[in-house]
This record gives C-alpha cells, sequence and structure tokens, in this order.
C-alpha cells in the first residue's frame, strides 16, 4: 500500500509518474497514459498517497519551525528565519498539490482533457522545485540556530568572558 511497490507496479508499464509530470506535450502524455491503462488504479492511489504525503510534510515542517520560533522567540532579526521557512512551506505544498490537481484531471480524462493541463502542470512543477530550493535551506538553517541558541551562547548577547 505504501509507496515503493505502488510506484514499483507503476513503472512495469515502462513509464513512471514523473515521466508523465515531465512530460511536455500532448504525444507524449498521451503515450504515457496508454501505457498506464492497465495499472490506472495504481497511478490513482499514488496520487492519493502523494495528498496524503504533502499533508505529513506540511504538518512535519509546521512542527520544526514551530519549536524553532519557540527557541528563536527572544531573537528579533533570527525569529523571520522559521517565519519565511514556513511561508515557503505554504506556497511549496500549494504548488505540489495543484501539480496533483492537474494530474488528476488528466487520469481522470484521458481521451478528452484540456492541453492547457500539460502547461499548468509543468509550471506548477517547476516553480514548486524553485520554492523548494530555498525552503529545505532554510528549513535547515532554522534547525541550526534553533540548536545554537538553545545550547550554546552565541547568540544569548553576553561573552563568556564576562
Amino acid at each position: 500500500m505504501g509507496f515503493v511497490p505502488v510506484t514499483r507496479r507503476i513503472e512495469m508499464s515502462g513509464y513512471s509518474t514523473a515521466d508523465l509530470q515531465a512530460a511536455t506535450s500532448r504525444a507524449e502524455v498521451d503515450t504515457i497514459l496508454q501505457a498506464f491503462e492497465p495499472v490506472m488504479r495504481s497511478v490513482m492511489l499514488l496520487s492519493v498517497l502523494d495528498y496524503i504525503f504533502i499533508v505529513a510534510g506540511f504538518f512535519l515542517f509546521f512542527s520544526v519551525h514551530s519549536i524553532s520560533l519557540k527557541m528563536l522567540s527572544v531573537h528579533d532579526r533570527l525569529v523571520l528565519i522559521p517565519k519565511i521557512g514556513m511561508g515557503l512551506t505554504v506556497i511549496s505544498r500549494l504548488l505540489d498539490s495543484l501539480e496533483n490537481l492537474w494530474v488528476i484531471l488528466i487520469y481522470t480524462n484521458p481521451e478528452d482533457y484540456a492541453t492547457i493541463l500539460i502547461g499548468l502542470m509543468n509550471s506548477s512543477e517547476s516553480l514548486k522545485w524553485m520554492v523548494v530550493g530555498v525552503e529545505y535551506p532554510m528549513f535547515g538553517i532554522a534547525i541550526a540556530l534553533a540548536l545554537l541558541t538553545r545550547f550554546t551562547s552565541l547568540f544569548d548577547g553576553r561573552s563568556e568572558s564576562s
């Protein structure tokens, strides 16, 4: 029921869902959809699992950002890092959800889907990865700063000699 067995089943068709998301023309998408026909139930299941993954990732990032905010709350400027990171998390998860929506709309109507969905899918994916490219480093910086403020005197405004 997890990602790996479902993904393996889909890849036996000769394509993966990543191939579909990377397709840029109707001919490419149609070829992949034809190959997916025997495993379409698995493709749909993977879409559902992907939404669960999106929600789980959001809650993970929300939890870590909340902990970072609490630890950095006395540092006015440092607290901006987890706040920005959380904003980026919301944006990346929304873009990922939109990307999945466009894919599902294509799957559910393989014979007569609107061609614009391909462009929307590609644009959502590109924007998502651009945001993720900033989001994950912000996530790491927020964790590092929270740990530094918790376990060192680096940001407490006092020197060790005083």
